[in-house]
């Protein structure tokens, strides 16, 4: 294969080669597989397609997206569904325009200095040791990522973060702060992204599939209630996990204050004009998607793209033009959401939602809510390894997931609350798409992660366990 840009010769990888002769494997195996009652040809061959394209996804044989779209192709061609429309009826779903709106909102909030400001104050407070210093490093992640993708609050910092570990003399001294860093940057805006449905596409889709399986919904406040408790304990656990198992090295006073000083330096002395106005219309978004919780007409997706539309507005005032959207836009995100949400109502409408919950979710499960809802988190991050494509996660499950809350009579709402929480949190190896951007930097290694990760989706399950089940009876979930 050629580049088209330098006409140079670009070999397959063997993962890739292998992604591509497993996928054609599975889809020629399927066949000969048997129909049965439970499971009918359409449904047989959607499980196969749905194999297939998670392999090709993960061996990366070809570029998400393109994936993605030969996907649609796959389920209309092997009979999966009738058409080629409903095999893109994903991309109706609210949930996808979110993202769209999420990637310029995000945008928007890094176009200005804003974020940095709020870092530096943080770290001139908490900056008497490295250790503080991270902590306010994943602290102020954490709360950018509660109101925009998880992708752009770690993005936003990665710069920061290199440009502080320059400070360090010693090479093994940068190489280990930056492991804790580079590490702690993706967690951090995982776990600030559980604070609120626009925390995390994951949530949003989450609810969506929640409605559309149970007919009920969780509102943007009870999300909250939720979600900012989780934060509050799990992200000091996470911070003392980094500062005990990578043990950044310190730095004196000194050389802190000195790092502080140039970049105050480099930001204007006062907030301007446009960093109080992005945070104005951020502010206005986020008291209307709390209001959405009682005006059914303030739909957080309605209001996030009229939100967006304000950054547009011409002249002094206006923070994005067109080329600036385009170029923020991921594409391979809108492309791979899009056809996991069509790929999960296929799962439904092709009878192998019931297949897939009569497998993985006991009939005979008889034990309390709590324990269910344990069950649910342990499935999640076990599956994450095997698959760890958040979006294809939950279109995939939330159908079963439903069916088996309803049969077990515990709180659909509460289960999808943990399913979507925990599949939010994909950080045990660097596989999603926030920790392969540290992962990127090379300061640590593919199996470092998970020495703390680990720990953190251990404490997970048990706290979320018991905080959701605790809530769910004072919010009446």
């Amino acid at each position: 294969m050629k580049s088209e840009s330098s006409g140079a010769v670009v070999k397959a990888t063997p993962r890739q080669l292998a992604g591509i002769v497993a996928a054609v494997i599975v889809l020629i195996g399927m066949h000969f597989v048997p129909t049965t009652e439970m499971m009918p040809l359409a449904a047989r061959n959607t499980l196969g397609v749905l194999i297939a394209v998670i392999i090709l996804l993960v061996c990366e044989t070809f570029p998400f997206g393109i994936t993605c779209l030969t996907a649609i192709s796959l389920l209309y061609f092997f009979k999966c569904t009738g058409s080629v429309p409903e095999a893109l009826t994903g991309f109706t779903n609210a949930t996808l325009f979110f993202v769209l709106a999420s990637f310029g909102i995000s945008e928007a909030l890094t176009a200005v200095p804003v974020s940095t400001r709020l870092l530096l104050v943080l770290m001139k407070k908490f900056g008497q040791n490295t250790n503080r210093l991270l902590f306010a490093v994943m602290m102020v992640t954490a709360v950018l990522s509660s109101v925009i993708s998880n992708v752009a609050a770690a993005a936003v910092f990665i710069p920061i973060v290199q440009k502080f570990l320059e400070v360090y003399d010693d090479e093994e001294e940068r190489k280990r702060t930056g492991r804790a860093f580079m590490i702690a940057l993706p967690i951090a805006s995982m776990i600030g992204g559980m604070m609120t449905p626009a925390g995390s596409s994951i949530n949003m889709l989450a609810i969506s599939m929640l409605e559309k399986y149970a007919g009920t919904t969780i509102t943007f406040v009870q999300w909250m209630c939720l979600g900012i408790p989780l934060t509050v304990i799990l992200l000091p656990v996470a911070w003392m996990l980094f500062i005990k198992i990578y043990k950044p090295a310190p730095l004196s006073q000194q050389k802190i204050s000195s790092y502080l000083d140039e970049e105050n330096k480099i930001l204007p002395p006062k907030m301007t004009v446009k960093e109080k106005y992005v945070l104005f219309i951020l502010l206005i978004m986020l008291v209307l998607w709390i209001l959405s919780s009682w005006i059914s007409v303030l739909q957080i997706t309605a209001v996030a793209l009229i939100g967006l539309m304000l950054y547009f507005v011409p002249g002094k005032m206006r923070i994005l033009n067109w080329k600036q959207f385009q170029h923020c836009v991921s594409l391979e995100a809108f492309i791979l959401m899009g056809t996991m949400i069509s790929i999960g109502n296929v799962i439904t409408a092709s009878g192998l939602s019931e297949w897939l919950g009569n497998v993985l979710f006991p009939a005979n499960f008889a034990a309390s809510g709590l324990l269910a809802i344990g069950f649910v988190c342990l499935l999640t991050f076990v599956l994450l390894v095997i698959i760890p494509v958040a979006p294809a996660l939950v279109a995939m499950l939330s159908g079963p997931l439903v069916a088996f809350c309803v049969r077990i009579g515990v709180s659909p709402a509460l289960a999808m609350a943990a399913f979507g929480l925990c599949a939010a949190n994909c950080y045990l190896l660097p596989l999603d798409t926030v920790p392969l951007m540290t992962y990127a930097t090379g300061y640590y290694k593919m199996f470092d992660m998970p020495k703390a990760t680990v720990w953190i989706q251990l404490a997970m399950i048990v706290i979320c366990s018991l905080w959701l089940m605790l809530m769910g009876t004072v919010l009446g979930l």
